[in-house]
């Protein structure tokens, strides 16, 4: 900045400043539009050249790489006008301290969404000594990963499921125009609907009627497992002894009224005496009909008669 202000300061012609001011802005501008670029034209650099058929939309200043680490740039794309035939060539522009070997392959890769590159691929067996000298031609070739596989494997595809699709879309604008859809879609509204109530009757239930029959539950094994004690605490095998023993006795009792032992067995088993009884209750309800028809025969009763003899 002195040196300009004092060439300012100096006397001298117009035209001369005007040339000064030229240069110092063309120098600028070729410094930042290859700043931009990426180029460094304070680092020294080498050429190489690669040949290609077809470059898939390569263009200048797009990266040159090895093993994804950028060590140089396209430096120039040559078309032949002249013969369009012939390949295209492209000028590349790495490091200078970059070492190609004999033997190393440049592949122009396209990306699926990016702009494409060029790959240096170095064999890491070639123990070769030789590397290619500057302005050297590097073996190429065009490598379109993932484009190609789209274009090879998938688009095929796509176009045999292309019908199907046609086909299936026909299918849904007949199925969607069909009134059975639009009634089926109005009865699962209402069906929708419906369960919103039933959703709504079960929170009521669970919130009011769930606990009181839990409740109840409670208090019914509460008194299932007071019934449980009480049982527990029965003498089960003394109870059965005694039944035993009741049973028993019975038994011998029923014995005894089968053989006619003991006035109830006389009475069960003496046919005489059944009968004699019954003629007894005969003759007894004959007297009582008599009795109730002629009670002047039986009893005498007169109100004159006891006043006299009072």
């Amino acid at each position: 900045m002195s040196i300009i202000k004092d060439i300012m300061d100096m006397k001298i012609s117009k035209e001369f400043k005007i040339g000064f001011w030229v240069i110092v802005t063309i120098a600028v501008t070729f410094f930042g539009v290859n700043y931009l670029k990426g180029i460094n034209i304070f680092n020294p650099t080498n050429y190489y050249y690669l040949k290609f058929d077809h470059i898939n939309g390569l263009v200048e200043t797009n990266d040159v790489n090895i093993k994804g680490y950028k060590v140089g740039l396209v430096k120039k794309i040559i078309y032949d006008y002249e013969h369009p035939d012939a390949p295209v060539t492209v000028v590349l522009q790495v490091d200078d301290d970059l070492k190609i070997p004999v033997g190393t392959r440049a592949g122009l890769v396209s990306g699926l969404l990016g702009s494409p590159k060029i790959e240096l691929f170095i064999d890491p067996l070639n123990t070769s000594s030789e590397y290619y000298q500057k302005g050297d031609t590097i073996p190429s070739y065009i490598d379109n990963g993932v484009m190609e596989a789209l274009s090879t494997e998938l688009m095929p595809r796509i176009q045999s499921i292309i019908p199907q699709l046609d086909s299936l879309m026909v299918s849904l604008q007949v199925i969607a125009q069909n009134k059975a859809i639009e009634k089926s879609l109005s009865n699962i509204e209402v069906i929708t609907t419906n369960l919103k109530g039933t959703s709504v009757s079960l929170n009521k239930l669970v919130d009011n009627d769930v606990p009181q029959l839990i409740g109840n539950a409670n208090s019914m094994m509460s008194k299932f497992d007071k019934v449980g004690d009480n049982l527990s605490s029965v003498d089960f095998n003394k109870t059965m002894t005694e039944l035993t023993q009741t049973l028993a006795s019975v038994h011998t009792v029923a014995d005894k009224i089968n053989k006619g032992n003991g006035t109830l067995g006389l009475l069960l088993n003496d046919s005489e005496l059944y009968t004699k009884l019954g003629t007894t209750v005969s003759s007894a309800n004959d007297l009582l009909l008599d009795l109730k028809a002629n009670p002047n025969r039986y009893v005498h009763f007169s109100l004159v008669n006891k006043n006299k003899e009072k």
